[in-house]
């Protein structure tokens, strides 16, 4: 224990020497007093502590002090609240039996340490819940948490009870590996086989257009089926398409089955894959599975003007053609044949060119979106000239090397995670050298970089107009990004991705309108409706003054009125959770004498991942207690548990030695010193009548 002073010890001889002097000042010059000189000089004490005591707390010490505290171990419990834990045989069990003996588990090793107790199933929530109701299961989320929470505690031990199957999230065995202290796990589930058919997956598009035939791969897991037959039914609503046979030769085995459907009426389709239950099949909840589709009207047309062929144009033409949503026309003359307003974006190779043979006049007047490739045949003054929002001061065939520096800021949309990794190492293409002068009024995903010297020339910019977009890529050669993508990558995923977002970007139409809802056309079972309106006046401003009203119509016909609640410019609107199924909505709102509406569908999605596998993953439980120094337990053995844990050698109280700091001031045994001091000083001369 000892006291610390903020400022130098010095400061103390100017304390006492404060309380000296006032002391000396009221008792000795005090010639009306015919005191005894020794009681003057006990009076003259008591003042001389008092003040110097206060002075040497205005100097705010510290009282030191050293502290040892005992931390007790922590043992965190994980329970599996998911809806396969009961989908086996043993589903009384585990709402019953199960939930007493977790609660002697707890309370043996509550005698001797510290119990943190959750459940996690789609989320993770702290205390026992043994409903078994989530429809998914993270257990990656429990391990990140645990490791985030405890990782500096005196933590024991790590008790997870679960049946090691996970829907959702990443591997858990890869989640854990940062864990530092032992887990045991409680196994539970079935790991016996059951007769079952059921669908494992099904792959589609999400989107595809009108008209338009789009394979629908099926994939059929089989147990312990061995020479059945079944019928696989491929259904839009009621309706039945297409069915496939299933022969099983195999005890166990998976089928995989390939439909073709042709996209009907423009919105978002449910189709529904269904399989006929086998004799003697338990579990049939996983027969059937829904996915959704959404039909497209048209798309988006482009056109690409060019004088001569470029590598350029291939690895664009490349990167298009994977995309569904492109409708692409070439004009390798210059010459447009159709009118430029029937494309929702013209792209412009080295346009204009020092040939002059193309004008490009009736194009500018249009409101098309343009983006604009510029290289060594292009005319830069012509190129100045049509106004697109980017001047460049250069001197004619002068050009230089230039590579990519990614605009981190860039909000026009997003990119992919490692992309801009892959993109600064992009070889450099040929820009023009020069003074770039962009509009105030955009913004640049690439800028360039010369040698090792960034700067803000753009090397990829984007302008908005009233009534049209415009992207301007400022150098040629970008095919070389396509083959170093794929030299990186072995495939041309990340480049065709950026070439697919620009145009989608610049191809897209604004959304004009002055009454706009957003609601997800597909939402989970387990997830709230929520909706967002905006609503603009005639200057185009957000405003929130007028009511806007919803109706949400179900699939049986009944009608549910809401009210949208304002938020500072805008409106929100949080329905809750609804039942399964499709629900169309109008939207209504008034500004002034004008009346907006606004309608579309949505559909509530079952989650039904956690019927599909009901055979436990005892052997993932096994890899990740063995891999931290536990082991697995059954449901019949969690008696014995607590005692395994409680006896491990490394399973202990921790001494924790500490230096904690108060401040004197706040003592109150110091300020009853104080107050006894200047008390017995008042009592003596009131006696004495001083």
């Amino acid at each position: 224990m000892g006291i610390v002073f903020e400022y130098p010890v010095a400061f103390l001889l100017f304390c006492l020497l404060t309380g000296a002097l006032y002391a000396f000042i009221l008792y000795f010059f005090d010639k009306r007093r015919k005191t005894a000189p020794g009681l003057i000089w006990s009076l003259m004490g008591l003042r001389f502590l008092t003040i110097s005591v206060i002075a040497i707390l205005l100097l705010s010490p510290l009282m030191k002090r050293t502290v040892t505290t005992v931390d007790k171990p922590v043992a965190i419990l994980g329970i599996d609240n998911s809806l396969s834990i009961v989908l086996t045989g043993d589903s009384t069990y585990y709402r019953t039996a199960f939930r007493d003996q977790l609660n002697r588990l707890i309370s043996e090793l509550q005698k001797k340490c510290e119990v943190k107790i959750y459940s996690f199933g789609e989320k993770l929530s702290p205390g026992l819940n043994t409903s078994f109701t989530e429809k998914e299961t993270d257990i990656g989320s429990f391990f990140t948490e645990v490791e985030n929470r405890y990782s500096n505690r005196n933590t024991g031990a790590l008790i997870i009870a679960s049946d090691g199957l996970y829907t959702k999230g990443i591997d858990p065995f890869y989640a854990g590996r940062k864990i530092s202290f032992p887990v045991y796990s409680i196994a539970l589930g079935d790991t016996n086989l059951r007769k079952d058919i059921f669908i494992r997956k099904i792959t589609a598009n999400k989107t595809v257009f009108k008209g338009d035939h789009f394979p629908v791969e099926v994939m059929i897991g089989l147990d312990k089926v061995n020479g059945a037959k079944s019928l696989v039914k491929l259904k839009q609503g009621t309706q039945l398409l297409d069915s496939k046979e299933i022969i099983v030769k195999e005890e166990r085995s998976s089928v995989k089955l390939f439909f073709q459907v042709e996209a009907g009426k423009p919105g978002t389709t449910r189709y529904s894959v269904q399989i006929d239950p086998l004799e003697g099949e338990t579990n049939k909840l996983n027969n059937s599975r829904d996915f959704f589709m959404e039909v497209l009207d048209t798309r988006q047309k482009i056109a690409i003007v060019y004088e001569a062929p470029h590598p350029d144009i291939t690895a664009l033409l490349k990167a298009m053609e994977g995309s569904a949503r492109f409708d692409i026309e070439q004009f390798p003359t210059g010459d447009l044949t159709v009118p430029a307003d029937k494309f929702d974006l013209i792209i412009l190779y080295q346009f204009p060119s020092l040939t002059g043979a193309t004008n490009l006049n009736a194009l500018i007047k249009t409101k098309t979106s343009q983006l604009y490739f510029l290289g060594s045949h292009s005319d830069i003054n012509a190129f100045n000239n049509l106004k697109t929002g980017l001047i460049i001061n250069t001197k004619p065939a002068s050009f230089s090397e230039v590579q990519v520096v990614v605009n981190q800021a860039f909000p026009l949309f997003s990119l992919e995670k490692g992309d801009p990794a892959l993109f600064d190492g992009f070889p450099p293409l040929q820009a023009p050298f020069g003074v770039y002068q962009p509009a105030p009024l955009s913004e640049a995903l690439f800028y360039q970089k010369s040698g090792a010297v960034s700067t803000t020339n753009p090397l990829l910019i984007f302008f908005t107009g009233q009534d049209k977009k415009i992207g301007v890529i400022t150098g040629e050669n970008l095919w070389r990004w396509r083959i170093y993508d794929f030299i990186q990558n072995k495939d041309h995923v990340a480049f065709d991705r950026l070439i697919n977002k620009i145009v989608h970007y610049l191809a897209v139409k604004e959304d004009n309108s002055f009454f706009r809802i957003t609601l997800k056309n597909r939402i989970g079972e387990n997830e709230p409706v929520e909706a967002e309106a905006e609503v603009y006046n005639s200057s185009y401003e957000l405003i929130n003054d007028p009511e806007v009203n919803i109706t949400i119509t179900d699939q049986e016909n009944n009608k549910y009125p809401y009210l949208f609640s304002r938020t500072t410019k805008a409106y929100f609107l949080n329905i809750g959770i609804l039942p399964v199924g499709s629900y169309s909505y109008i939207a209504t709102t008034k500004v002034g004498k004008n009346q907006y509406q606004q309608s579309g569908k949505f559909f509530i999605e079952q989650i039904n991942n956690e019927y599909f596998n009901l055979v436990a993953d005892h052997q993932l439980l096994n890899r990740i207690s063995k891999s931290h120094d536990g082991e697995v337990v059954y449901p019949h053995e969690m008696d014995q548990l607590a005692n395994k844990i409680l006896q491990r050698e490394d399973f202990r109280p921790v001494l924790i030695t500490g230096k904690r700091f108060s401040d004197l001031i706040g003592n109150p045994w110091l300020f009853i010193a104080l107050l006894a001091l200047l008390t017995a000083e008042w009592a003596v001369r009131k006696r004495k009548g001083m």
